[in-house]
């Protein structure tokens, strides 16, 4: 895990907010509001996640290929796998654990999370009932690494054997019964979700607690690259903290424009002027629809043009986000940028954001 204090300058954090402490004699001193341009890179290969906090102005950055599966970890029984490198589920309708020694070759029988529907429309889906299993075996896909490729990883094959005092118990091996672990995992009720390495056989430290964080920036997989219904690729987006009570509301002066890859059609045409960015305030969150809903922001700031081969990246810099962050605090923010770093390559989601009254 890197944790680092965003950087100053045109590609970083450019203010950060002075605490300052009060005493009873002394008179109260606000704090400055928080500002500045923040790259997020996740890279051209699509190695890295971002946790950003805004108020405290930190960026954690994490290897996507650091985990495998996650168990939610404070009042329910979600079980999700890593998205952003493609990783899929095949639910095996069996019980015995040893039948199972070759993946499914059916189209579409392996299913992936959708950020959309972050409880409900998981690849695992229901494993059990208020933590008794159906003792159901799963093969899970372990995606692509690096996530831009298509080199597999591999697979192996689980069951969520229950979860009980705090405490969930995963059975998994190959597919031909090699390596066979079961493992208690116990969840840190602080964080969302409790992440496991299937790979090194650890729990592993991902994501901060629940309260520390607002936005995740991150590859995830989604519909897409050809004809429906068994294509997949995956996006670089912004998922929104919405267990932490992270909200959105987004201003949008091009919402009635069609979504288009045509370069030549009014959304990829619509001038950066009809921004409101400069006049936003509270009020404009008030007065939208607050969403509570991880693709709040998502991809849909950007399109890819035609034709695809060219890499034309076109930002929607005149979309604005307003969150209100983990901390009752009120941000806009909007993005500038998809390219970046040294070589001007893709994974480099940049964004402009500040605080607001």
């Amino acid at each position: 895990m890197n944790v680092n204090r965003l950087k100053r300058g045109a590609i970083a954090l450019l203010v950060l907010a002075a605490v300052t402490s009060c005493k009873k004699d002394e008179p109260f001193t606000p704090l400055e509001p928080i500002e500045g341009t923040i790259v997020a890179e996740v890279g051209e290969e699509l190695r890295s996640q971002i946790y950003l906090d805004l108020s405290e102005g930190t960026a954690i950055t994490i290897p996507v290929n650091a985990w495998d599966i996650a168990f939610e970890s404070d009042g329910g029984f979600t079980v999700k796998v890593n998205s952003a490198k493609k990783s899929g589920v095949w639910n095996t309708g069996q019980t015995d654990f040893n039948a199972i020694t070759a993946p499914s070759t059916t189209p579409g029988a392996f299913k992936f999370d959708s950020a959309a529907d972050e409880l409900g429309g998981t690849a695992i889906g229901a494993w059990g009932n208020n933590g008794v299993s159906e003792k159901t075996v799963y093969v899970i896909d372990l995606g692509l690494n690096p996530p831009s490729s298509t080199t597999g990883i591999g697979y192996k094959k689980f069951i969520i054997e229950g979860f009980a005092h705090d405490t969930y118990t995963l059975r998994y091996a190959n597919l031909d019964g090699t390596e066979e672990h079961t493992v208690e995992i116990p969840v840190n009720k602080n964080k969302n979700y409790t992440y496991y390495s299937i790979q090194t056989d650890a729990v592993v430290e991902i994501e901060p607690d629940k309260g520390k964080w607002d936005l995740l920036i991150t590859g995830y997989t989604r519909p897409g690259g050809g004809p429906p219904p068994f294509s997949f690729v995956i996006s670089v987006g912004a998922l929104v903290n919405t267990y932490g009570g992270v909200r959105v509301a987004v201003d949008n002066p091009g919402k009635d424009l069609a979504a288009t890859d045509d370069p030549e059609a009014p959304i990829n045409t619509f001038p950066s002027s009809n921004s409101r960015y400069e006049e936003i305030t509270v009020a404009d969150y008030t007065s939208q629809e607050a969403l509570d809903d991880q693709l709040a922001i998502g991809s849909d700031w950007y399109q890819i043009l035609q034709p695809h081969r060219d890499g034309n990246y076109k930002v929607y810099d005149w979309k604005t986000y307003i969150v209100k962050d983990v901390d009752g605090r009120y941000f806009k923010m909007r993005f500038i940028a998809y390219k970046g770093g040294p070589n001007i390559t893709t994974g480099y989601p940049t964004f402009e954001y500040q605080e607001i009254q």
